[in-house]
C-alpha cells in the first residue's frame, strides 16, 4: 500500500470515529452525571488512539508477525526512533486525562486503558508496515499514567472536590430541568 492509501485509510477510520463520537457523548453523559465535556474528550482521544492503532491492511505473514510480537521480538518494518517513543508516551495522555474525569477511579483508567490497548496492539501484526512491541504497550500505559496523573494534580485525589455526589443512573438537577 502507497503512503497516500496508507494515510487515507488512517484518516478515514479517524474520520469515522470522531463522528460517532460525536453521536454518541451525550446519552453516557446525561445516564451518569459525567461532564458532558470530559465524555466527549474521552470519546475523542479513543478515537485518536485506535484509529492510529489499528492496522489500515492485511497481508501475508501474519503468523510470523504475532509469534514476534507474542515474544517481544520487534515485528517492525519501519524504524522507531526517540520520536516514536514520545508519540507512543504523549498520545495516551488525554486518554488518561479524560478518563480520570469521566470514570473518576484513577486505578481503574490505567488498568482497562492497558488492557484494552494490550488486546489491540497484537492486532497489528495483520499490517507489515506497524509494529507490535512490548514496549509500545509500556509506553502507551506511561502515557496513561501521566494523564491521570496529570488530572489528579488539577482536580485532587477522587473526593477531594466535595460536592453532591449523584449515583449511577440518576439524572442529576441540570439535566432534570431543575
Amino acid at each position: 500500500m502507497s503512503s497516500a492509501h496508507h494515510a487515507a485509510v488512517m484518516a478515514g477510520a479517524f474520520v469515522v470515529l470522531v463522528v460517532v463520537a460525536f453521536a454518541v457523548w451525550r446519552p453516557p453523559a446525561r445516564r451518569t452525571g459525567r461532564p458532558p465535556g470530559a465524555v466527549l474528550a474521552l470519546l475523542l482521544a479513543a478515537a485518536v488512539c485506535v484509529s492510529l492503532t489499528l492496522p489500515d491492511q492485511v497481508r501475508s505473514g501474519v503468523a510470523d508477525r504475532l509469534g514476534a510480537c507474542v515474544t517481544g521480538a520487534s515485528a517492525r518494518a519501519l524504524p522507531g526512533g526517540p520520536a516514536h517513543h514520545a508519540v507512543n508516551v504523549l498520545l495516551w495522555v488525554p486518554l488518561g486525562a479524560s478518563g480520570v474525569l469521566v470514570l473518576r477511579r484513577p486505578l481503574a483508567v490505567v488498568l482497562l486503558g492497558s488492557t484494552a490497548w494490550a488486546l489491540l496492539e497484537p492486532a497489528r501484526t495483520l499490517d507489515p508496515l506497524r509494529s507490535c512491541r512490548p514496549v509500545d504497550r509500556g509506553e502507551n500505559t506511561l502515557g496513561l499514567v501521566l494523564g491521570v496523573c496529570g488530572a489528579l494534580g488539577v482536580l485532587g485525589p477522587p473526593g477531594a472536590r466535595g460536592g453532591r455526589r449523584v449515583p449511577p443512573g440518576a439524572r442529576p438537577a441540570r439535566f432534570r430541568g431543575e
